[in-house]
């Protein structure tokens, strides 16, 4: 005869399990009263002690392993101050200042939490950011005054080195810069660049020729009437080089004191006159009806010769009364900017090269690109232009 084998669910076997362990009766004993052989419930009572023991060994296992990591990091943290404090021991040996810490912070803080350093150096995390900030700005303002330098430094060098802080001020404006003229200054100062003075005008009396000829002064020291083509004013200068002296006669429109004529030679005679006198109809493609020509009574200027050409070209003469050299201060005041900003400053070895840098200085820099506190800081050729386009002419000297 066949034995069907029971069959137990888990429950009914924990259930069973419990009986022993909660009342702490004898395995045997039980086993009979549920008609189960000892040795089965013995293997139910010893699984389900396993089983009510595994949390409180998961529990005391997860709270080992969260001391470990909490040790571990402690351990980390350590050895990251330690290794803070090594490179700050400088700083805290010898109590530096506040900006002292800051900057090691700036340093390390790709390395180090900011909050950590701080505490550690004995410093605010507030003051730091804030020290930051005041030198995010100051290196804002660093770099924004270099850049103004160099635009102050390429004014200065655009000017051939002669510019100083006026017409650097202007030349800046020309160029949409707009800065007050203590800026300028202080800049050049920290630059080390400065403008250049002409020198202080020294009088020296002409002497003119025995005449039969009368010219008057119809001038008399008013040069600038307003209007173009009005006065026209020359004089002859003396350039030395290697060579010997150059001589140079310049023709200036009183208003614009544009050179609107000049001639070079060897040596100063009438023609030297007429020939810078015959140049300045080429920016104004004729003499002028009524023009008056204005210089002091050298010779060249108060010779027949030179009448007769004024005569012919319908040119009306002016020279200075004699012995009275301010009468044609205006044209000293150009020879003293001509040597000082440009001429003075090299040595000329033949009279070739100094004429041929002259002419240029003329009329590449002197009209087209200097810029004249007279003239509003427009340069000749610019302030030419304003008065042709933008408002009559007044009335010509009498």
């Amino acid at each position: 005869m066949s034995t069907t084998r029971r069959k137990f669910t888990p429950e009914y076997r924990r259930e069973a399990a419990r009986l022993v362990i909660d009342t702490d009766r004898a395995v045997a004993p039980v086993a009979r009263e549920l008609g189960l052989g000892e040795q089965t419930l013995g293997r139910w009572v010893a699984q389900e002690r396993a089983r009510l023991a595994a949390p409180e060994e998961s529990a005391a296992a997860e709270a080992g392993n969260s001391e470990l990591e909490r040790l571990r990091r402690e351990n980390a943290q350590l050895r990251m101050d330690n290794e803070f404090l090594g490179k700050a021991a400088g700083l805290l040996r010898f109590q530096a200042a506040e900006s002292e810490c800051f900057e090691l912070m700036e340093a390390e803080k790709a390395n180090y939490p900011v909050q950590r350093m701080a505490r550690l150096l004995g410093v605010s995390r507030s003051g730091f950011y804030a020290w930051r900030r005041r030198s995010t700005e100051a290196s804002e303002r660093a770099v924004a005054r270099a850049e103004f330098d160099a635009k102050v430094r390429r004014a200065h060098a655009d000017s051939f080195g002669i510019y100083g802080s006026p017409r650097v001020q202007a030349a800046l404006a020309r160029n949409g810069t707009g800065v007050d003229r203590k800026t300028v200054a202080s800049s050049m100062r920290r630059q080390g660049l400065e403008g250049i003075s002409p020198r202080g005008f020294r009088p020296v009396a002409p002497i003119g020729e025995v005449r039969v000829h009368s010219i008057p002064d119809l001038v008399t020291r008013k040069w600038d009437t307003g209007a173009l083509d009005a006065v026209w004013i020359s004089d002859i200068t003396y350039l030395r080089t290697d060579e010997g002296w150059v001589y140079l006669c310049a023709v200036r429109d009183a208003c614009s004191r544009r050179v609107i004529g000049w001639a070079m030679d060897a040596v100063q005679t009438t023609a030297l006159v007429e020939r810078a006198l015959r140049m300045a109809y080429i920016p104004r493609g004729a003499a002028p009806a009524g023009v008056v020509f204005h210089a002091d009574r050298g010779t060249q200027y108060t010779s027949t010769q030179l009448h007769e050409v004024c005569t012919g070209l319908g040119i009306r003469q002016s020279v200075g009364r004699t012995g009275v050299c301010w009468d044609n201060a205006m044209q000293e005041s150009f020879w003293s900017t001509l040597k000082t900003e440009f001429y003075d400053r090299r040595r000329w070895t033949t009279r070739h090269d100094a004429i041929r840098a002259t002419g240029r200085w003329i009329e590449e820099f002197y009209n087209r690109a200097r810029l004249h506190s007279a003239l509003g800081y427009t340069t000749p050729v610019e302030h030419e232009r304003l008065l042709t386009t933008e408002k009559p002419q007044p009335a010509k000297a009498a």
